[in-house]
């Protein structure tokens, strides 16, 4: 390839070049080299150029001989472009400046606003979103201003003195014909039947008392304690009583965390409580509810049809909180729950027999294996309500002077150590009155035998259909201990 030469000056060979169309390799000149038509023979400019000859050096052929002049609107506007182009440079550096202090303005007014320093409980993301910070809550009180404890308090202080309580029931087994069950036999093993909670009450010659509610282990025939740190012990009956809704296990294990008992005589209306159990089962083990005393004294029936008088709680007791402690605000156990009336019309509605009773009914099971010092009558009976004739002989008492004795009892049995036993007392003879009051719920016994000794003598007024007719005699009762 030839070298060109520009003029009468020697030029480099230069590299840069892209091949011609033609294939005839023609020289790239940068866009400084000047202009010589004499080269090319006309005014194009060749096609091998990377960029234009700029206009400001081409030389009309008329004008060869003529020093190279441009008219004022044809001069470079080099200068005058550079100094547009530094205005505008400094124009966007004051604007980006502006910006950026309105933007550590506001964000200097917004700290002052929300009085961000170090504990601030949020922090600006780099997207500007907010995001929350975790800070200590402090500790929490155990005690109010009056130096009585808060819910926490009395959690804190009694947890490990509430437990669970699993109950086990024996299992039928069938002997099977064809997939058909046959017959049936005891040894089918023990399954589990339900849960219940239950207080630490005392410890004894290696063993450790657990109170709770009879109607929870009243049915079982095995049982496991859990303690607070799920630790699980075998349990045995110590005993049971229906009637207050009491009843008492033993673990073989010392050294735990026996609960205070307070006297529930000194309960007042309005004053606060904490319940402790298992609502739900051992999944939820000592949850602990709040809630205010509603009312005391309230009768509320037993299983057997005793009523036990009974606090009246708002704090939630739920199925498996039976048996579990209710607490005053001094960490004193005041009631065992004993139930709740669930319906879809009563909300807010516990009661729990009271701790003078529960410990008096614990106290003596352990003791005796019964409640000591129980008066009873020594018979049993069905309510009057469970004839179909009852409607009509109401009636008739009502004629005779009995009102409303709704309570009346149709005796059954007789015991063979009763008192009655030797009496004119016949199966089926309605007991309507008591010492001359007219038996208008079974309360009117029930009151009276809590409230006498056994060797007390009572009179019962006795109605006995004869030949289709009402007729009515006392008879003197002298009562027995009852040893149930």
């Amino acid at each position: 390839m030839d070298d060109f030469n520009y003029g009468n000056n020697n030029q480099p060979q230069n590299d840069d070049y892209t091949p011609a169309e033609n294939n005839t390799a023609e020289p790239m000149r940068s866009q400084s080299a000047p202009s010589n038509r004499g080269y090319y023979g006309d005014n194009s400019v060749p096609p091998m150029y990377s960029q234009p000859v700029q206009e400001q050096y081409y030389i009309p052929p008329q004008q060869y001989n003529q020093p190279a002049t441009l008219s004022a609107e044809e001069k470079p506007k080099k200068n005058k472009n550079k100094t547009i182009v530094g205005i505008l440079v400094v124009l966007a550096i004051c604007i980006v400046v502006a910006i950026a202090g309105t933007i550590a303005a506001y964000l200097g007014n917004s700290d002052a606003d929300t009085g961000n320093d170090s504990n601030t409980s949020q922090s600006q993301s780099k997207d500007g979103d907010y995001k929350a910070n975790v800070e200590s809550s402090g500790e929490t009180a155990k005690k109010d201003a009056d130096g009585n404890l808060t819910a926490a308090g009395v959690a804190q202080n009694n947890m490990d003195s509430c437990v669970g309580i699993t109950v086990y029931a024996a299992q039928s087994a069938y002997d099977y014909f064809y997939s058909y069950g046959y017959g049936s036999n005891s040894n089918g093993g023990e399954v589990k039947a339900g849960t219940g909670s239950g207080v630490i009450m005392s410890e004894s010659k290696g063993k450790t008392y657990i109170m709770t509610a009879a109607h929870v282990i009243s049915d079982g025939t095995k049982f496991t304690v859990t303690l607070n740190n799920d630790e699980e012990y075998d349990a045995e009956v110590v005993g049971i009583d229906s009637q207050t809704d009491i009843g008492v296990l033993s673990i073989q294990k010392t050294g735990l965390k026996v609960a205070k008992f307070g006297n529930s005589d000194d309960i007042e209306v309005g004053e606060g409580c904490v319940a402790i159990g298992c609502p739900g089962g051992l999944e939820f083990k000592n949850s602990v509810t709040q809630g205010i005393v509603s009312a005391v004294d309230r009768p509320v029936e037993s299983s057997i049809g005793y009523d036990t008088k009974c606090i009246q709680v708002d704090a939630a007791i739920n199925p498996g909180n039976s048996g579990g402690a209710l607490f005053n605000m001094q960490g004193q156990v005041i009631g065992i729950n004993s139930s709740k009336i669930a319906s879809t019309e009563y909300e807010g509605m516990g009661f729990a027999v009271p701790s003078n009773t529960a410990v008096n009914t614990a106290n003596s099971l352990i003791e005796h294996g019964y409640v000591a010092g129980r008066a009873k009558l020594g018979l049993s009976y069905l309510p009057l309500s469970s004839f179909n004739n009852a409607s009509a002989i109401l009636a008739e008492l009502d004629k005779q002077g009995y009102k409303d004795a709704q309570g009346t009892m149709v005796v059954q049995e007789i015991d063979e150590n009763s008192n009655l036993k030797n009496s004119d007392l016949q199966k089926y003879d309605m007991i309507v009155a008591v010492n001359g009051k007219t038996m208008t719920s079974t309360d009117v016994v029930t009151s009276l035998l809590s409230e006498s000794k056994p060797g007390d003598t009572i009179t019962l007024t006795i109605a006995r259909v004869d030949d289709d007719r009402i007729k009515t005699f006392d008879i003197k009762c002298k009562l027995i201990e009852s040893k149930e």
